[in-house]
């Protein structure tokens, strides 16, 4: 199966679940797949593991090439949520708080997705070519990590498709894609970081058009 064969089928999975209204998008997860491929990610470190939608597409899609998931979730309807819903939950390594992870954990991909007041320590558990990114809008979180590295690159990367015409989100809305940060961008980063530039712009012209 695809990446976006599985991204579809999750998505679809999930928005019959319970507590989908704050789901990742199809389009976002199809996002976070082809980062795992272009940048062959081994680990990875969610910051709000909700009802586990990412979770469950990146772990169903790792099972060949196991990749190290680790993921914080507080809200307690979400920790039993995720223990139905997801079905490689016993790959997760579930904390409370970033605190609580030991910072000799680096990871490959870093996804943030909630409100975490503890994302001004995210730097602790990143890697030198850490790739981070954040689900939907969010700008005040993309500041907080412009802040933290200042020689980041940032792109927002939307769709040019509008949501499906079942689940919680409106099929009159773009389908919400997200903001994907180079902390300390190398060659082949920078080259990424240009080609999404390029196609978030003609998606936006196209979008007027649709």
């Amino acid at each position: 199966m695809n990446i976006n064969n599985l991204a579809e089928n999750k998505y679809k999975y999930f928005c019959e679940r319970d507590g989908n209204d704050h789901i990742s998008s199809i389009y976002a997860l199809k996002i976070i797949l082809k980062l795992i491929v272009d940048f062959k990610v081994k680990s990875v470190l969610e910051l709000g593991l909700g009802i586990g939608s990412i979770s469950d597409t990146i772990l169903t899609f790792s099972q060949k090439n196991k990749i190290k998931y680790v993921g914080t979730e507080t809200n307690e309807f979400c920790l039993q949520a995720l223990k139905k819903n997801v079905e490689y939950f016993s790959d997760i390594e579930v904390y409370s708080s970033l605190s609580e992870i030991k910072i000799n954990n680096k990871f490959d991909l870093i996804i943030v997705d909630g409100s975490d007041d503890e994302l001004i320590n995210i730097e602790k558990y990143c890697s030198k070519n850490t790739l981070l990114f954040i689900e939907g809008y969010r700008i005040s979180q993309v500041e907080i990590i412009k802040n933290i590295f200042p020689n980041c690159i940032h792109v927002e990367i939307i769709s040019k498709e509008k949501n499906p015409n079942y689940g919680p989100f409106s099929s009159s809305n773009w389908s919400g894609g997200g903001q994907l940060i180079f902390i300390n961008p190398n060659s082949y980063q920078k080259l990424y970081w240009f080609n999404e530039k390029v196609k978030s712009y003609f998606k936006r012209r196209l979008r007027r058009f649709v």
